[in-house]
């Protein structure tokens, strides 16, 4: 118990550092726009994640805690109706109050009383929550980088966030074949923290298909002179509508065929690198356009427990997909799946206020896999499963094909 806490304890720290860190490039101005209602000012992000430790861990375990405002239940509460009305999430960033130096205070009065009590508490359910509080952080500093290329495209300026890029090398295949019909148990067996909706273990059976590397943005110039945005025969009924009532004519950030803008500013596209920013509906359409299909959530995520988890994360810095590695299968972006976002049979969601965590939102979703450049190496796994409307592609994925064979 000694050992797990002593690590949940680093994991913690070294979260709390890696969120403040994301933002040492950012001035004050940079942290509270509000571009688009998918958006969250990045003051917002650092508040709700301090929320989340204080409202569920130390509000309710801690009888010695003193809050410290009790007005910020409703400021940095997100979407849990069990704990209290919250501000609604399209008008985050509408608040000028607290302004930023209150939320770095009330951050680092959160994060010393979460040591002081994990000193304090040896249960194991205090361990399980900051466990979870730290993963959900981690979550939030992906959607913070997310956020941060939104804002910074938006502005007519076209700022570079970070300077940081990678060395162009020659692009290599990953992909995976299997050739016989087995049977797969998916969902998380491992001895290691996993969320509720990744619960229980099951077993499928797979039939023999081939998964091929990530479409680049070469193969994506062709679908766009081929007339991949205006041949409705390839597209779903839904994804046709969304395609002509946004006038969609190219990936998001593409600012035209020759260039497009990234966390390191405006570059030069290279049709190399895979393609990003793909919605659900423009995956699809492309695999129809191939005459393939998306992978099933089951078939990446058979392809990832075949794999060490390497490749190109986070910690990296880079904060951009590079160019495939054979051997590295995790990060550089969500692969969409053509898997509906739906409970597991048997699934049970966390108790209390927390299942609220990922219960109510498997409805009209679709499942993505395998992590982004933006994701910590150490919060993906294999089984994690990424979700997000069909609509949407400000989250760094790309699209991985498929085929029975």
């Amino acid at each position: 118990m000694e050992n797990k806490l002593s690590q949940i304890t680093e994991l913690f720290s070294k979260t709390r550092q890696q969120t403040l860190s994301l933002c040492e490039n950012l001035e004050a101005e940079d942290m509270v726009i509000q571009p688009s209602k998918n958006v969250s000012p990045l003051k917002w992000h650092l508040g709700h994640t301090t929320w989340f430790f204080e409202k569920f861990i130390l509000s309710e375990l801690d009888e010695s805690y003193k809050p410290y405002n009790k007005d910020y239940n409703y400021i940095f509460n997100s979407y849990y109706n069990s704990v209290g009305e919250y501000n609604p999430r399209n008008k985050r960033g509408s608040l000028n109050r607290p302004i930023l130096k209150d939320v770095v205070k009330y951050r680092h009065y959160v994060t010393e009383n979460i040591i002081d009590f994990l000193k304090r508490t040896k249960n194991n359910r205090t361990s399980f929550l900051v466990e979870l509080g730290s993963n959900h952080e981690q979550q939030h500093q992906e959607l913070m980088l997310m956020d941060i290329k939104n804002i910074f495209y938006n502005n007519p300026l076209m700022p570079t966030y970070n300077s940081k890029d990678d060395k162009p090398t020659a692009k290599e295949e990953n992909e995976l074949t299997l050739e016989t019909s087995k049977k797969f148990k998916y969902g998380n067996s491992e001895d290691i923290f996993c969320y509720d909706n990744e619960l229980p273990v099951s077993e499928t059976q797979l039939d023999p298909f081939k998964i091929y590397s990530f479409v680049t943005n070469g193969e994506w110039k062709e679908f766009i002179i081929d007339g991949g945005y205006k041949n409705h025969e390839y597209w779903l009924s839904d994804g046709w509508d969304f395609v002509n009532n946004n006038k969609l004519e190219k990936p998001m950030y593409w600012i035209d065929n020759n260039n497009y803008f990234t966390l390191n500013g405006v570059k030069k596209i290279d049709n190399e690198k895979p393609v990003s920013h793909i919605s659900f509906y423009e995956a699809d359409a492309y695999a129809r356009y191939k005459n393939k299909r998306l992978p099933t959530e089951f078939e990446l995520e058979y392809f990832l427990k075949q794999s060490e988890k390497k490749g190109n994360f986070l910690e990296n810095k880079i904060f951009h997909e590079v160019e495939e590695k054979t051997d590295d299968v995790y990060g550089n972006l969500w692969a969409w799946t053509s898997s509906n976002y739906t409970p597991y049979k048997k699934y049970k969601p966390y108790e209390g206020n927390l299942g609220e965590y990922n219960n109510k939102f498997m409805c009209n979703q679709f499942v993505l896999k395998g992590g982004s450049h933006s994701t910590s190496i150490n919060h993906i796994r294999a089984s994690y499963r990424n979700f997000f409307y069909p609509s949407d592609a400000w989250q760094f994925c790309g699209v991985r094909l498929a085929d029975d064979i």
